[in-house]
């Protein structure tokens, strides 16, 4: 009898195993459009994303919540008279470990650590001329204290503090990202930077479960509800006075594990996580990379945005410049929200699509100062907001963010 191959060798037996059904309920992930963020930003975050042999999504969503970091509170968009957005993003990289997520963010969040060494490179001399100034001011008041009790003993008027013996403000080290710190010690970090500053969190469940860690009121939800809009906020402390920060506006950036993501998704909804934009893309095989990507130009472009100044205020004080939308813009964000919102907003999804309207808002502006920068030529920065980059924006979010939401 002849001998069967197919019955004799069992691998031909059995089919291939179909791997989708271990994403049953799992939507394919859209396609990142790397082309809205222009030629030099899209082959670099390509670029990048290949030499960490990543998907292109982690790279473009980490440029993302950088460009809007550095922007800051220097400049907010204005869709129309009296609705402002400020420039910030709270972005989630969601993958499984070893799916390329850090290595895509690295070249990004690299540079922003190398502006903010070289903001911070006269701290140390400035620390120590405050030491000095503090040990003279303690002097002083050591001497004042002693004019006091002796004018007490004599019963004469007390003399005046002099200036000397005021204890001066400690210097603040520059700083534009934060890796973990306490909701108090933010709120001091955002009061004394008050252009711009970015939580990072390597993986994002650390950050959310430590909200309520120290305070079981919910206060540090409320902080952190707030701070994604970018209005006045006080934070009122056990000891010592309270913290006052003018403009309360922290972006927020991390990778996640899918089983952690679950698990915050789990929470009751009070509108946190619907302010997140998610990317999670299939993992990509590992390939050698030959390619350059260019960060030196990078570097100097993003020090560009980091430079953006905030202008006077009536009050003597600063505050942004806001950005208006061209009446196009403007036309086309109108036409597009109008159908927005002719949808029925329901479910799991109802949060994040409602956000929809300032996630575009907020994305047109970082996107328009992404390509201002990004040129190779020397023109002012942008003032107002164009209907090229609210386009760009409703693409993102539309074509890529929400199907994203779903996903997620």
């Amino acid at each position: 009898m002849a001998a069967n191959p197919d019955f004799d060798d069992p691998i031909h037996l059995w089919p291939q195993p179909d791997l989708g059904v271990l994403r049953i309920n799992r939507r394919e992930p859209p396609v990142f459009p790397a082309e809205v963020f222009g030629e030099f930003w899209g082959e670099l975050i390509t670029d990048a994303a290949a030499g960490a042999s990543a998907p292109v999504d982690y790279t473009g969503c980490t440029l993302l919540a950088c460009a809007a970091t550095l922007i800051g509170h220097a400049r907010w968009v204005s869709p129309w008279q009296n609705w402002n957005e400020p420039p910030v993003l709270w972005i989630g990289n969601v993958g499984d470990p070893s799916c390329g997520k850090s290595p895509a963010a690295d070249p990004i969040l690299g540079i922003l650590r190398d502006i903010e060494i070289d903001q911070a490179k006269d701290y140390p001399d400035a620390h120590r001329r405050w030491m000095t100034e503090r040990a003279s001011a303690a002097a002083h008041r050591a001497i004042w204290e002693s004019e006091v009790k002796d004018a007490a003993k004599f019963k004469k008027p007390p003399p005046a503090m002099p200036a000397a013996a005021i204890e001066p403000d400690e210097p603040t080290r520059a700083r534009i990202v934060s890796s973990d710190a306490t909701t108090e010690k933010l709120a001091e970090l955002a009061a004394s930077h008050h252009k711009r500053l970015m939580l990072v969190g390597d993986e994002l469940s650390g950050w959310y479960g430590s909200l309520g860690r120290y305070s079981k009121s919910g206060a540090d939800r409320a902080f952190w509800v707030e701070a994604y809009g970018g209005r006045g906020f006080a934070v009122d402390r056990k000891s010592g006075p309270p913290i006052s920060i003018k403009r309360l506006g922290l972006g927020l950036f991390g990778g996640i594990q899918p089983d952690r993501l679950c698990e915050m998704m789990e929470s009751p909804d009070d509108g946190l996580l619907a302010r997140f934009l998610w990317a999670w893309p299939n993992k990509i095989p590992a390939k050698r990379s030959t390619g350059k990507t260019d960060l030196g130009r990078a570097a100097v472009a993003l020090r560009l945005l980091y430079d953006l100044p905030l202008v006077a205020g009536n009050d003597g004080g600063l505050r942004p410049l806001f950005c208006p939308m061209s009446p196009e813009a403007a036309d086309l964000f109108e036409e597009w929200w109008v159908r927005h919102q002719a949808g029925e907003l329901v479910g799991p999804l109802a949060g994040p699509l409602g956000k929809a309207p300032g996630h575009i808002a907020r994305l047109s502006l970082v996107l328009q100062h992404l390509w201002w920068c990004g040129e190779s030529s020397f023109a002012l920065p942008p003032s107002t907001i164009s209907a090229e980059a609210v386009n760009a924006a409703i693409v993102l979010a539309v074509d890529y963010f929400h199907p994203m939401n779903e996903r997620v």
